[in-house]
């Protein structure tokens, strides 16, 4: 299936935190793109005084950078609210971490999954995943060679936070992307508008922000599925970067209240997290044949 000849604009949508890998990932961002020019890029570069991106990176074509100091961050999911603000109506959008690296031609790669989906009455496909690992030290070298599934991983106070992943068995056989049951928030491909439908809530912080996010994106009627073939690599070894939570001695406080926020959410108590009104929690955990919060 062709991705030429229609509006292909992605609205591509990074938060970073210190992270050494960012101008590596922006230009394979770029470098890799069948159509560079199609891409409208908008970064929230939380940085400290002496961290300053190279002139190659900024000047790339549709690239924004907002600068941000790093004390003043209040987290990743307030850096992901920054960002959805500067969507124009691209018609695609991209959810990206600041450490990747991409295919050849990786827009024309998840643009013909997405397509396909769509050719086949699925009317809201949502693309996500953990992505194989890349190790910056060993590049190419140490890029896995399989695309990954998603499934259940550990709790905090009752409330599933964490996911994790593992090969998708015999995916060379496979023809189409595989129903996804979570969500990846270091990988989102869908159409432009979940910058309206899903907007980020800044009182998230981090650990179950992608419970969150997954839950929401099922209510508000987008159907998720995995890649069946490799898009890009992410880099899970945390060395290049520094995290928010080391810089941010209060972080514990946020996290307290996030989990709070989670559990009523998950409970489907009244909160004022924005949910869909295509679905609900309870068919969501249907879904997931997983309970959020036991």
């Amino acid at each position: 299936m062709s991705t030429r000849g229609s509006d292909s604009r992605i609205f591509v949508q990074i938060p970073a935190y210190r992270d050494s890998e960012l101008p590596a990932t922006l230009r394979d961002l770029y470098h890799k793109a069948a159509r560079p020019e199609s891409l409208n890029t908008t970064v929230v570069w939380q940085h400290a005084a002496d961290e300053r991106l190279p002139a190659d990176v900024t000047s790339l074509q549709g690239v924004r950078v907002v600068n941000i100091d790093a004390l003043e961050s209040q987290g990743c999911n307030w850096a992901r609210s920054i960002a959805q603000e500067y969507w124009d109506g691209e018609p695609f959008t991209l959810l990206l971490d600041s450490h990747h690296r991409f295919v050849r031609h990786w827009d024309d790669v998840v643009l013909e999954m997405y397509r396909q989906l769509r050719s086949d009455g699925v009317r809201r496909p949502l693309l996500t995943g953990y992505l194989p690992a890349y190790d910056p030290d060993r590049e190419p070298g140490g890029r896995r060679k399989r695309p990954y599934q998603m499934s259940p991983l550990a709790r905090e106070d009752g409330i599933l936070t964490r996911l994790t992943s593992y090969p998708i068995p015999f995916w060379t056989t496979l023809s189409r992307p595989l129903p996804a049951e979570f969500l990846s928030l270091h990988f989102v491909f869908t159409a432009g508008a979940f910058n309206e439908d899903v907007r980020f809530d800044p009182r998230i912080y981090f650990f179950g922000d992608e419970l969150v996010t997954g839950l929401r994106a099922f209510t508000h009627g987008y159907d998720m599925f995995h890649p069946h073939r490799i898009v890009g690599w992410h880099c899970y070894n945390r060395a290049s970067r520094i995290p928010h939570w080391d810089n941010h001695p209060n972080w514990g406080r946020q996290h307290r209240e996030s989990l709070a926020l989670m559990r009523n959410l998950f409970l489907g108590l009244p909160t004022t997290v924005d949910l869909g009104d295509e679905r609900s929690v309870a068919d969501y955990q249907d879904f997931v044949l997983t309970e959020l919060v036991v």
